[in-house]
């Protein structure tokens, strides 16, 4: 199994990631830091944070944890992130040159894409998954239409799904290998470290309840 693999199985495995967007470094850290007390072992950081390849470098130091980062919009970033430690990367939507700069380092890429046709270019340029960006927009129902045609791809929903069971259940019964929760979990800037790791210890368990 290569590390791309590897990354993916443990995402699904967790089936919610949180995705940061921090209003500072300290907070992300923080915040992820309470995710992971919470039973959140993979953890994404977006390049909306202000310095956050201090905080990826900080997350990163610990082997237990598996860090993400997303919002990457050029080849640049990939190499940057990787370098301190970042195992996948995430973006909101497909260049090709983001995902070539990825595979060629070996490790897991998951690009936006909502259309068949944007899903059919990232899958065939070589992405570990797809992110369905943004969910809002669609039914989970979209997902069984998409691996129907699309046999073995590996899909990710982020983008307006509740941060609660009773919303992500759907999802991935419908096949989702993954949730992306964002502002929805909290940072501990805002609601304290105590509120981030109950509202992780809630929904890390959710894919062994569907």
């Amino acid at each position: 199994m290569s590390s791309a693999e590897a990354v993916l199985e443990r995402l699904e495995r967790q089936a919610v990631v949180p995705v940061l967007r921090s209003r500072d470094a300290e907070d992300a850290v923080a915040t992820a830091q309470a995710c992971r007390r919470g039973g959140m072992e993979v953890i994404e950081l977006t390049y909306s944070i202000p310095e956050v390849e201090r905080a990826v470098a900080e997350l990163a130091a610990d082997e237990d944890v598996v860090v993400g980062v997303g919002t990457v919009v050029e080849p640049a970033q990939v190499r940057t992130s990787v370098e301190l430690g970042a195992q996948f990367i995430v973006s909101f939507g497909f260049d090709p040159d983001v995902v070539a700069a990825a595979v060629e380092l070996g490790v897991a890429v998951i690009p936006g894409a909502l259309t068949p046709s944007e899903v059919l270019a990232c899958h065939r340029a070589g992405a570990s998954a797809v992110k369905l960006f943004p969910a809002r927009l669609i039914e989970p129902s979209y997902l069984g239409d998409l691996t129907a045609v699309m046999p073995g791809l590996k899909l990710m929903v982020t983008g307006g799904v509740p941060a609660n069971v009773e919303g992500i259940r759907p999802w991935l019964e419908a096949g989702a290998i993954a949730i992306g929760v964002g502002s929805a979990l909290g940072s501990v800037a805002a609601d304290g470290a105590d509120e981030v790791e109950r509202r992780a210890r809630e929904l890390v368990g959710v894919r062994a309840s569907t």
